[in-house]
């Protein structure tokens, strides 16, 4: 009797076993699946990264205008040096012993400024004043009008500059003709000469 009881029971044991199985099995083939989605954007997820990737290379080629700047700047900066330094000895070098001496280096930058033959005003100042000898007015050793200045670079300045506005940029018979109408011909000649003492050319 024992042994028929423990028979029953593990047969029941094991029916129960594979009932539980199966049910299990059931319910998940009937169990509805989780509809399926679009596929993951990976190059969405991507771009932002590269696009930010991409600025950050690109982000100094925008300042690089800079270097272009002080290339073009330091050729004018050697060139303005260069003339200034250049005229200056040569003015200077004309004015020796005379008042105007070593105010050769306002010739120039005042020459440079303007736009101005750097002899032109030099030689003004040679014939109509011996260089700054015989002045009527005070600092204006260029004869011109009725003129007074207080010291010699503000008087260079203001005559190199009345020069460009008023006579062009060096000597011509119009010029001459204009800033000393009783013997152009006699001053475009004395102005000329000391032009040419000075350097044969408004080149260097």
């Amino acid at each position: 009797m024992n042994k028929m009881t423990r028979t029953l029971t593990s047969f029941g044991i094991a029916v129960a076993t594979i009932l539980v199985s199966l049910a299990t099995i059931a319910w998940a083939i009937a169990a509805p699946k989780a509809p399926a989605g679009p596929e993951p954007q990976a190059q969405e997820e991507v771009v932002p990264e590269e696009t930010a990737e991409q600025q950050a290379v690109e982000a100094p080629a925008e300042e690089a205008p800079a270097p272009e700047e002080a290339e073009t700047e330091q050729p004018e900066a050697d060139e303005h040096e260069t003339f200034v330094a250049t005229w200056a000895e040569r003015i200077d070098n004309f004015n020796a012993g005379y008042p105007l001496e070593g105010y050769g280096r306002a010739f120039a930058e005042a020459a440079y400024t303007y736009g101005v033959d750097p002899r032109y005003s030099p030689a003004i100042a040679r014939v109509e004043s011996g260089s700054g000898l015989n002045c009527y007015y005070d600092h204006n050793a260029w004869g011109w009008g009725s003129y007074s200045w207080p010291d010699w670079e503000s008087a260079i300045d203001g005559h190199v500059s009345a020069m460009a506005s008023n006579y062009g940029h060096t000597l011509d018979y119009g010029a001459a003709s204009v800033y000393n109408e009783s013997d152009p011909d006699g001053w475009y000649s004395e102005v000329a000469s000391s032009m040419s003492q000075i350097w044969e050319s408004e080149s260097l």
